[in-house]
């Protein structure tokens, strides 16, 4: 059985911020919510089809936004994951905690990072710091204590998982393959598709699979919205096959929402992403033998993870990829 995890990095976006100082961090009804008229099309609309399909997800909250924005807000957008039985864990952008440092005086830019968003870049202590300063928020907006975290960008490295380790954190997502290079910055010899462990801490990649042929091969990570159904499912099926024992889904707050500018003020639902995600959950809810959705906060009950030698990659060729891509192209306009 394939043990799969839905994952939502749920969060707000400073939306040009530190270009235009006339601009704020987007609010949570707008990144968070998904509200547009009197419906929400983020994470309550991402909840009913879960729930609708008898399925729970793990929704890594972020919380460095409360600092700019204020923590009433996000506290209500976060309080329905856990009364809806839905697991919270925790997410982490640096870079609205510097922001906020920057907006209050108590930091001028010329001390800024680097790559201030990628939590993995900073020394160690500065990662503790940070994790210890996410854990309080997190348990003021939550009233809960995570067992899981994903950095922001996917920017972890191997000594984010120590300062895991450090602060009690036994579970980490931040491991994207496909982003090797660029903001992820663990080792690209680590497994690609199975949990590993570095120290106490078990590290659960996103799964990601292989498109293209020969020097155009690449690898495409299992996000709701940027691969079709067909994939998904394809994937899934491999992974049984291959005797991959987890795979992790991912998607965002406002993967549902189509953006006509940084600052969300105007918005449509997009069909396509949430016709996609319905079948994913139907697909799900059809196999119960075949793929278990489970959540992180279950993984201690589980037992220790199985450690297992790393997997070949689920394959999908160029043809369903390539008219994946043309398809999504045309769904980028805002008006389509």
């Amino acid at each position: 059985m394939v043990n799969v995890f839905i994952t939502v990095d749920t969060e707000s976006s400073l939306g040009g911020a530190w270009e235009n100082s006339a601009w704020r961090p987007v609010g949570v009804e707008r990144a968070i919510l998904g509200r547009i008229g009197s419906r929400e099309y983020g994470v309550p609309l991402i909840m009913d089809i879960l729930e609708e399909n008898g399925l729970r997800g793990t929704f890594f909250t972020e919380v460095f936004a409360a600092e700019p924005l204020g923590a009433s807000g996000l506290r209500e957008a976060y309080a329905p994951i856990r009364k809806r039985g839905h697991d919270a864990q925790l997410h982490l952008h640096p870079v609205f905690h510097y922001y906020h440092l920057v907006s209050q005086g108590l930091l001028q830019r010329d001390q800024l990072p680097p790559q201030m968003d990628l939590i993995g870049s900073l020394p160690l202590e500065t990662q503790v710091e940070l994790l210890q300063h996410g854990l309080a928020l997190f348990q003021d907006l939550l009233g809960t204590v995570p067992v899981a975290f994903r950095a922001g960008c996917y920017g972890a490295s191997f000594a984010t998982l120590d300062a895991l380790a450090r602060v009690g954190i036994g579970f980490d997502s931040s491991f994207n393959p496909a982003y090797l290079g660029s903001t992820c910055l663990m080792d690209g010899r680590s497994p690609t598709n199975v949990p590993w462990r570095n120290g106490s801490v078990w590290e659960f990649p996103v799964t990601t699979f292989e498109t293209g042929a020969w020097k155009m091969r690449g690898l495409k990570p299992l996000e709701v919205s940027a691969v079709s159904l067909w994939e998904m499912q394809r994937v899934l099926e491999q992974a049984e096959r291959l005797g991959q024992r987890t795979v992790i889904v991912m998607l965002h707050s406002f993967g549902f929402l189509k953006r006509a500018d940084v600052q969300f003020r105007r918005m449509r639902p997009d069909r396509i992403v949430i016709r996609r995600f319905r079948g994913l959950c139907a697909f799900l809810r059809r196999y119960p033998e075949r793929f278990r959705v489970t959540t992180f906060s279950e993984l201690p009950g589980m037992g220790v993870p199985v450690p297992q030698q790393d997997l070949p990659l689920p394959r999908m060729g160029s043809l369903v990829p390539a008219a994946r891509r043309l398809a999504q192209a045309v769904n980028r306009f805002y008006w389509i």
